[in-house]
């Protein structure tokens, strides 16, 4: 059994870091390669293209897993219902961001990058949903492979792309490539397993809907607060002034991914010790120390390093992004503790707890985006970032002294707890969807 776990775990997360590193390669060659007009153009498209298919999601992929662990017996035509589900809203997604786009009379190039880059990010949900399906049947070990392989098939992208002196289109399209052969793969190991969808007897939308919509608002909030900066800042200046905040902006949702991916490791354990609250407290209270040790000399390590490091990855051009990478630099500790804190309080079934702080941060990081946007530039959106997360973090303590946090939970209505391997662990919103 913890054989299994851990072939999974290690198929998971390497996957998953296969396909980080050449998403962040693609961000250094459209950069180097096109420009901070391309640059942005390319964040500020990925920024609301994921936040819509997150919200449009509302939460299928942990609801799956649900649902497929509560009635095995029913998997088929859960299977279908989900893609039912998950096809429905993305339609309606499809169509609003249409409109939006045509009453706000997007740019023929703009709206070429938005296409393409809209194309992945739908085919990547469904790879996504695919991915949640194997996990719940214990199948996780194939995800590995065809992740690793899609990360050398986007690499390969680049170096046609380079050679052949191709066009960004030519690139995005590409890379909308690699996504649907992942999808492919998914599929067939899917069918691989023994299980072939049936149409469902009964749709069931709203029903479903009611019941993932927790999911969905938590990693919502959760993308939203991530993409928020760049959203704001690309109502506030020119596409190429949202190039220069870009660059270091995606070497930190690299840290971002990074404390998604210790989450999924640390939440098992936390699972495990969770009928003992004061054993869990403790472990956390250990991670916390170990994570304050470890991160804050590096920070401050980054924070002097950062301008050589993004003029040596993005060229001369993106000299205005080393000041910007120092002071995200300073956000990164807060980040990983944040991570442990929300883990803390999903072990715990604290639901209202993380969704109601990543509600307060979501607000609160639009705001603060708007106000020292405004007022500072990218410089301001940079501090902004760093005062949310501190915030945020500030919360999870405020709530660690809190009795309501740490008193038992006891409530029925709570969803089973989904499975990896043969593990039970719970879910936590997904960060990790993000393309870049």
């Amino acid at each position: 059994m913890m054989r299994t776990v851990l072939q999974n775990l290690v198929s998971v997360i390497g996957g998953e870091a296969a396909v980080r590193a050449a998403n962040f390669a693609a961000a250094l060659f459209i950069a180097r390669t096109f420009g901070g007009f391309a640059l942005g153009a390319y964040a500020a498209s990925l920024a609301v293209v994921t936040v819509a298919v997150m919200l449009a999601d509302n939460g299928l992929q942990t609801f799956v897993i649900t649902e497929l662990t509560s009635r095995p017996a029913e998997r088929e035509s859960i299977i279908s219902q989900v893609y039912l589900y998950k096809t429905i809203l993305f339609a309606v997604a499809i169509a609003l961001l249409g409109a939006i786009a045509s009453s706000l009379s997007v740019s023929t190039f703009l709206w070429g990058v938005g296409t393409w880059v809209a194309a992945r990010t739908i085919l990547q949900s469904y790879s996504q949903l695919q991915m949640a399906i194997l996990k719940s049947l214990s199948k996780a070990n194939a995800i590995g492979v065809i992740q690793v392989i899609h990360s050398l098939f986007l690499l390969a992208g680049i170096g046609v792309t380079l050679l052949g002196h191709w066009t960004i289109f030519s690139l995005l399209a590409w890379f909308c490539a690699g996504q649907l052969l992942e999808f492919v793969f998914l599929i067939l190991t899917l069918l691989r397993t023994g299980v072939h969808p049936s149409w469902p007897a009964r749709l069931r939308f709203w029903e479903s809907m009611r019941k993932s919509a927790p999911f969905g608002i938590a990693s919502g909030l959760a993308n939203l607060i991530v993409r928020s900066d760049t959203l704001v800042l690309s109502t506030l200046a020119p596409l190429s002034v949202l190039g220069i905040f870009s660059a270091p902006n995606s070497m930190l949702l690299i840290v971002y991914v990074a404390a998604w991916l210790m989450g999924s490791i640390l939440l098992p354990e936390m699972v495990r010790l969770s009928p003992d609250v004061g054993v869990l407290k403790h472990y956390v209270n250990k991670c916390v120390k170990l994570l304050s040790i470890t991160s804050l000399p590096i920070a401050i390590l980054a924070w002097l390093a950062a301008p050589g490091c993004v003029l040596l990855l993005f060229g001369p051009a993106f000299y205005r992004s080393g000041p910007l990478a120092s002071v995200m630099a300073l956000a990164c500790p807060f980040i990983l503790l944040n991570s442990v804190y929300t883990n803390f309080a999903i072990a715990l079934k604290k639901r209202a707890v993380f969704t109601g702080l990543y509600a307060g941060t979501a607000a609160v990081a639009v705001g603060l985006n708007f106000l020292l946007g405004r007022a500072f530039g990218p410089e301001g959106v940079a501090a902004a970032i760093v005062i949310r997360e501190a915030g945020m973090l500030a919360g999870f303590w405020l709530l660690m002294r809190s009795k309501a946090l740490l008193a038992p939970h006891v409530d029925s209505s709570d969803s089973p707890v989904p499975v990896l391997g043969d593990v039970r662990i719970s879910e936590k919103p997904n960060l990790s969807s993000s393309l870049v």
